[in-house]
C-alpha cells in the first residue's frame, strides 16, 4: 500500500516535467553578433550568446540587415547588460537591459527588427502588447527597414531561403 501510495505521488510529478526556470545574467557585451543577438562575457568569463526576446532582426545578406546590427551595436557593444530570461536552450532568449533600457524596445522603436510573437512567450502581456505598438508606431512613421515598401519579415525570408 505504501508503495503504491509513492507511486501516486511520484507519477504526477515526473509527468509534469522539469520546472520552467527563471535567470539572470550580468556582464559586458563582448560581441555583436547579428541585431538581436549579443555575446556577452559574466564576472567570471564565461560568454553566453543571448538574443533578444521578443524581436527578430533581418537576416546578415537581407536588406536591412547590416543596418540592424549596427543599431544594435551602437547600443550594447562594450556596455554592461543585465539579462531576465527564462527556461533554457542555446542561445538563451531573454529581455536585456542597458543602464534599465530594454534594448528589444529601442530596436523596435528604431525600425531594426520586427515584432515576433513566437520569441515574446516569456514576456508580460503588457509588455507584449507595447513591443507590437512600438513596430507599429515605427512603421507608421517609415523609420529603418519600414522605409521599403515591402519589407520581408526574417522567417519568411528565411523559409524563402530553404526552399
Amino acid at each position: 500500500m505504501r508503495s503504491f501510495l509513492s507511486l501516486l505521488v511520484l507519477v504526477p510529478a515526473l509527468c509534469i516535467g522539469p520546472a520552467v526556470q527563471a535567470w539572470t545574467l550580468q556582464g559586458q557585451v563582448v560581441s555583436v553578433v547579428s541585431g538581436d543577438t549579443l555575446r556577452i562575457r559574466d564576472e567570471r568569463k564565461v560568454q553566453h550568446t543571448v538574443r533578444l526576446a521578443g524581436v527578430d532582426a533581418p537576416e546578415k545578406f537581407q536588406a536591412y540587415g547590416q543596418r540592424s546590427l549596427d543599431s544594435l551595436r551602437e547600443l550594447a557593444f562594450q556596455r554592461y547588460v543585465t539579462v531576465e530570461g527564462v527556461g533554457s536552450g542555446s542561445p538563451r532568449v531573454g529581455r536585456v537591459r542597458v543602464e534599465g533600457r530594454d534594448i528589444s524596445m529601442e530596436q523596435l522603436q528604431l525600425g531594426a527588427v520586427w515584432y515576433d510573437r513566437s520569441r515574446a512567450q516569456s514576456l508580460p502581456e503588457t509588455e507584449r502588447q507595447a513591443y507590437a505598438e512600438a513596430q507599429a508606431d515605427a512603421k507608421l512613421r517609415r523609420v529603418g527597414l519600414w522605409r521599403d515598401k515591402q519589407p520581408i519579415p526574417p522567417w519568411e525570408y528565411r523559409a524563402g531561403r530553404r526552399k
